[in-house]
This record gives C-alpha cells, sequence and structure tokens, in this order.
C-alpha cells in the first residue's frame, strides 16, 4: 500500500476516533504505516555466536556442526533466515530426549534443505507486502502467504471431509503466553471449514463444581467427527492457574499426576491429539501489549492479567519448563512453535497438524514441513 493511501486511512482512523490520539494509539498507528525493522547484520552476527556459544557450553560444537552453521550463514537465501529465531529453537532442540548432537545435526540439515527450495524475496516486492495486519514484519511477503496458506487449506478440508467419514476427532491445544497468536492462528485453520463439522472452545471460569471434576470440564466438548480447536485447555491448571494464584497446590499435583492418563485415554480411544506451545520473547509480547492498548479495534483484549505476565515471566518459564518434562510423552508429545512471526507459525501449525493425521488424498508437497527452524516437538 503506497504511502498516499496510507496517509488518507491516517486521516481516517483519527477522524473517525474524535478522541485525543494516544501514546499508544500513535505507536499502533507508525507500525501499521511503516512496520519493523528486519533483522540487521550486526544483529545476525550476535545471534549467530549467540548459537554458538550455546553449543559450545553444551559441548556438541564440533567441526561438522560448525559447517552446518556456515553453510546457512554462506548460502544464497541466507536472508530468509532470522537468526534469532533459529537460536531461540536451537535452544528447544537441545530439550529433546537422544543424543544432542544428533538431534542439533538433524535439525540443521533441515533448515539448509529448506533454504534450497524457499522463495526469495524479490526487488519488485515492497516493503508493505511483508507486514501484517497489526505492523508487524514477517520474513514472508502477503503474497506467498496466501499462496501457501490457501495450498493448505485445501488440504485442511480434505481431512475434515476424512473425519466425517471415520468418525474419528482430531484435538489441537493451543497453549502459550498471552498475545503469542493463538486465537489468530485458530482463525487461519477455520477460515473455510465446515462450521458443523469443527469446534473452537474458549473456557470462562470455571464453577466450584468443574474445579472438582478438571478434566471432565474439557471431555464434553470432544465430540466424533470434528476438529476440536481448545483456545487453552486443561492445562490452564499446569500453568496459568498456579502462577495467577487461582488454584491450590494440591490441585496443581493432581492434575500433574493424573493429566498424562487422560490424554492417553483420549488416544487410545482413537483420537488424534496434538499439543502446540506458542512461543514468544518478553519483547515480543511487551510491544504486542502496546498496541492492544492502543488499538481502537483490541485494546478490550488488555486485562489486568496482562500486565502481570510481563511481571510473572519467569514464573510462568519455570511452570512451563515442568509441563513440558512432565507431560511430553511419546504418544502426546509438546510441539513447540517460536511465534514471534506469525505467519510463518501459522503456516507450519497447519503443516504440522496435516503431517499427524492420515487422511485421503495428501499433498505431500503441500504439507511438508517449511521454515524449520520455528518448529521443534519434544519427545
Amino acid at each position: 500500500m503506497g504511502l498516499l493511501t496510507e496517509s488518507y486511512r491516517f486521516k481516517e482512523l483519527t477522524q473517525k476516533n474524535r478522541e485525543p490520539i494516544t501514546e499508544g494509539f500513535f505507536k499502533y498507528l507508525l507500525n501499521s504505516l511503516f512496520g519493523n525493522e528486519s533483522e540487521s547484520k550486526l544483529e545476525q552476527t550476535e545471534n549467530l555466536d549467540e548459537i554458538k556459544n550455546l553449543l559450545e557450553f553444551n559441548g556438541i560444537l564440533n567441526s561438522e556442526i560448525s559447517d552446518l552453521l556456515e553453510m546457512i550463514v554462506n548460502h544464497p537465501n541466507n536472508n530468509e533466515i532470522n537468526f534469532g529465531i533459529l537460536g531461540r529453537t536451537m535452544s528447544n532442540v537441545l530439550l529433546k530426549k537422544g543424543d544432542k548432537t544428533n538431534n542439533v545435526k538433524k535439525y540443521l540439515n533441515k533448515v539448509v534443505e529448506s533454504l534450497n527450495k524457499r522463495d526469495v524475496k524479490t526487488d519488485d516486492s515492497s516493503d508493505g507486502d511483508y507486514l501484517d495486519m497489526e505492523g508487524e514484519k514477517s520474513e514472508i511477503s502477503r503474497k506467498q502467504f496466501q499462496k501457501e496458506k490457501t495450498a493448505l487449506q485445501v488440504e485442511l478440508l480434505k481431512m475434515q471431509e476424512w473425519l466425517k467419514k471415520t468418525g474419528s476427532s482430531v484435538i489441537i491445544l493451543f497453549e502459550g503466553r498471552d498475545t503469542a497468536g493463538k486465537g489468530s492462528t485458530i482463525k487461519k485453520f477455520t477460515e473455510y471449514l465446515d462450521p458443523k463439522f469443527y469446534k473452537v472452545v474458549v473456557k470462562d471460569i470455571p464453577t466450584e463444581e468443574e474445579k472438582k471434576n478438571w478434566f471432565g470440564r474439557y471431555e464434553g466438548d470432544i465430540e466424533p467427527g470434528k476438529i476440536i480447536f481448545f483456545d487453552r485447555s486443561w492445562y490452564n491448571r499446569g500453568i496459568v492457574e498456579p502462577v495467577m494464584g487461582y488454584s491450590s497446590y494440591d490441585e496443581y499435583e493432581e492434575f500433574m499426576a493424573n493429566v498424562n492418563g487422560f490424554e492417553k485415554s483420549l488416544v487410545d480411544a482413537g483420537n488424534y491429539l496434538i499439543k502446540f506451545w506458542f512461543s514468544i520473547t518478553k519483547d515480543t509480547q511487551a510491544k504486542r501489549f502496546d498496541l492492544r492498548k492502543g488499538s481502537p479495534l483490541k485494546y478490550w483484549k488488555y486485562s489486568p492479567n496482562d500486565a502481570k505476565a510481563q511481571e510473572k515471566w519467569e514464573e510462568y518459564t519455570d511452570y512451563k519448563k515442568r509441563v513440558f518434562k512432565v507431560t511430553s510423552t511419546p504418544y502426546t508429545p509438546w510441539t513447540i512453535i517460536d511465534a514471534n512471526d506469525k505467519r510463518i507459525s501459522g503456516l507450519n501449525a497447519m503443516r504440522y497438524v496435516l503431517n499427524q493425521v492420515p487422511y485421503e488424498g495428501k499433498d505431500e508437497k503441500v504439507i511438508s514441513m517449511k521454515y524449520p527452524e520455528v518448529v521443534t516437538t519434544i519427545k
């Protein structure tokens, strides 16, 4: 969108509000108009050094891994890689069980392979094509995003038709910190699905009776032949409630002792259970909170608890780590998706789900994983 068009949009928005422009709203408009900066060469170098330091600290920075990093750095498409995201996902790869060196090598080889297939930004692409609706910068253009999303949505419809016939259910948990993009990702999934055969579950504050029958509170929403999207799930009791003081210590420990058995019963009943954790940095969350506060359309999404989320960042991290360690099982592993880039995280979430379900007529080329630097499955 050109600057002239954007200036009309600025005038329209300010006149429509008829209220004094707050600092937050002004920042929101500036971000919408001009976006954020991409990773600079200096940031790229610093992030690469951090990756090497992390690998060296873990005793796995050998010559083979160094060569793979050099291949990524010197690849003709290396501007398609955000090394900050690469490093954050590397930390998640190191959480995986098994040989850490082999896990890192497999991960880096996937990244190199994906770089050979990526669509590169062309000279005629405007900077605006790389901004989302909230003014955040993405690594892929709007046109490329729409192209990939549409192809994946066709595959989702195939999967939905297969579920109708078989009566199986796909249960997808969307967990993560506030502003991680859980709701917007669910919208990408459901945009063209048959509404009779999917369900989005968003729970309100539990009643006293629901508190005593925690898993039953959610089990009643699982219906055969449907895709069930949980915008936050039973893991509220594993992370949010203990951090915010909404549950007792005994309730928390009882949840942690029984959640694996509950999930195994869902899988044993023939359901496909997928657990996503959408991961963002503290700075990204703070910026998104500022946009919410200043947005005339999303101000209502900012609550007093959101302010506490920043204050309690480390507590959330501690509970999250225990959840990963205790509840990432071979039959229900956690899949961590770096959600600092909402376009890429949304596409990869869709690809991951499609790869887990054996529906008919799969187009393997469409669902093959792109941008592997943003996805880690902890088994």
